[in-house]
């Protein structure tokens, strides 16, 4: 298979070099047409020409698309040329985005003290790349910025780097030797001489274009420098240190002062001020809802005035009749015990037997016609139920 790493390929870091690049990445890279046309059949030999036809550096773009700088860097992990065709890589100085190709391929499979070693020098090369955001923009970026970036950061172009060693560690172990910044060199040929003038063989530092002749104290300009300058140097610092300091206390207790007479002279006014537009808001909220009670109060009367008086008597007379109907019946009711309505009844038995004895009718005919209704409302209110009617 095309995607698979070469067999002689020796493991980088305890894993397949193809794994440096995340899984995800990787399948996408797998997936994209550079890839599938470009990046066949490669040889270590052959991606030189790729890589000097690139036009920009980056991770993934767009729709999270590897870009053609990433695609050949798997390549390179799959083929894991040898040392020295990267370090050709790495020092030919025609092609610069086959330099940068070379210096990312080394921090990803180098150790510590190769990668400070063939990367530091590329520091001092200063020409411009083009970079690819993830939003598909482009950038431009310096090939020392670059550099700095894959020595110092975890992460460069959407790839997570492997850890190495500091500079200064390396240095206490003896595997490398203490930089020497090309700085220094310029600063030592540009000391100033006994007339004050600066020599203008070579380029000219910041610090001594800042400094001028009259902030610099007399026994500096004469090139001798004594115990007693050095301690009235010492003086003014601590002076300027102390004028500081009581500076800004006055400042923090002015603000205090400020802020404190601000807050009472604000409560002040708010005892002072006339009433606020809540305040005033709600009460004519009040009054307007007192306005409408009363209106509907008004209107209530005014239809109750369309209506006699008397009506209404006499509709609540009416309502009121049968409880008061009720009340006086309950009172009249007379309390019969059962002794009494058994006698009554003997008696009247005895009254129906004389009427039919005197008058020659028969028992059924002068029954009916001798209970009259008086009676029979009697007996009806001895046995507590409501009179007929008449």
């Amino acid at each position: 298979m095309s995607n698979r790493t070469v067999r002689e390929a020796q493991q980088v870091h305890g894993q397949n070099p193809q794994f440096l690049i995340e899984k995800i990445i990787r399948s996408r890279i797998y997936d994209c047409i550079y890839w599938k046309e470009q990046c066949f059949a490669l040889t270590a030999e052959t991606i030189v020409d790729k890589a000097a036809g690139l036009t920009h550096i980056g991770g993934q773009y767009g729709n999270q698309r590897p870009t053609e700088f990433l695609c050949l860097t798997l390549k390179l992990l799959q083929l894991q040329p040898e040392k020295e065709i990267v370090q050709l890589y790495i020092e030919q100085e025609d092609w610069k985005y086959l330099r940068a190709l070379g210096a990312f391929y080394l921090r990803l499979t180098g150790s510590a003290t190769e990668i400070h070693q063939h990367l530091e020098p590329l520091l001092l090369d200063y020409r411009k790349l083009r970079r690819r955001d993830l939003s598909g923009t482009f950038s431009v970026t310096f090939m020392d910025e670059f550099v700095d970036e894959l020595l110092r950061s975890d992460r460069v172009c959407d790839t997570i780097l492997p850890r190495i060693a500091k500079r200064h560690i390396l240095e206490e172990n003896g595997d490398l030797e203490p930089r020497v910044s090309p700085l220094e060199e310029d600063l030592e040929n540009e000391s100033p001489s006994e007339d004050g003038e600066v020599p203008n063989n070579g380029s000219i530092s910041r610090r001594s274009i800042s400094k001028s002749p009259s902030r610099i104290p007399h026994e500096r300009r004469n090139g001798h420098e004594t115990e007693e300058g050095e301690v009235q140097r010492r003086d003014d610092r601590l002076r300027d240190r102390s004028r500081s300091r009581d500076r800004y206390r006055r400042d923090v207790g002015r603000n205090r002062g400020r802020s404190r007479s601000r807050s009472r002279s604000r409560s002040r006014r708010d005892y002072d001020r006339p009433m606020s537009r809540d305040t005033s808001r709600d009460r004519r909220r009040r009054s307007d809802h007192s306005r409408s009670r009363d209106r509907y109060r008004r209107h209530s009367s005014a239809e109750r005035s369309h209506y006699p008086r008397a009506d209404q008597n006499e509709r609540h007379r009416d309502l009121s009749l049968p409880r008061e109907e009720e009340r006086e019946e309950t009172q009249k009711k007379p309390a019969y015990s059962a002794k009494k309505i058994s006698k009554l009844f003997k008696t009247k038995e005895n009254k129906t037997t004389e009427k039919k004895e005197g008058s020659g009718f028969s028992a059924s005919a002068g029954g009916q016609e001798s209970m009259s209704i008086e009676e029979t409302n009697k007996m009806r209110a001895a046995l507590g139920l409501k009179p007929l009617k008449l």
